[in-house]
């Protein structure tokens, strides 16, 4: 995993985004993404990313932009969701559909991507 994304995820706990549970889940998934891209070929979960984007509505810039693996996304993706109280259709989400919520101090953006 690279020094950007473990400072991203760093600021996730100290902004109160995720909790530092689900930041341990997040720098494993990152660094066992390195084994992912080697599996790649064996089918298409190991080749798309769970990507969130939250944006504070008062600042410039992204508050977290995380991709994860989406062999490794479902529990974590679920609990964030759940945490942050949000109404996602999942199956949207993994039908390709963009998910954008517009949160009181913030827009999450939700999206898988190859």
């Amino acid at each position: 995993m690279d020094k950007e994304s473990m400072l991203n995820i760093m600021n996730m706990v100290k902004e109160g985004t995720v909790t530092p549970e689900e930041a341990v889940e997040l720098i494993n998934a990152l660094s066992g993404s390195e084994k992912a891209e080697e599996r790649k070929s064996k089918g298409h979960v190991w080749s798309k990313k769970l990507v969130i984007r939250v944006t504070p509505k008062n600042q410039k810039g992204e508050k977290a932009n995380i991709a994860i693996p989406l062999a490794f996304a479902g529990n974590f993706l679920k609990k964030f969701i759940n945490d942050k109280d949000m109404d996602v259709n999942m199956d949207d989400l993994m039908n390709g559909m963009n998910i954008q919520v517009d949160a009181e101090n913030e827009i999450v953006d939700i999206h898988i991507e190859e």
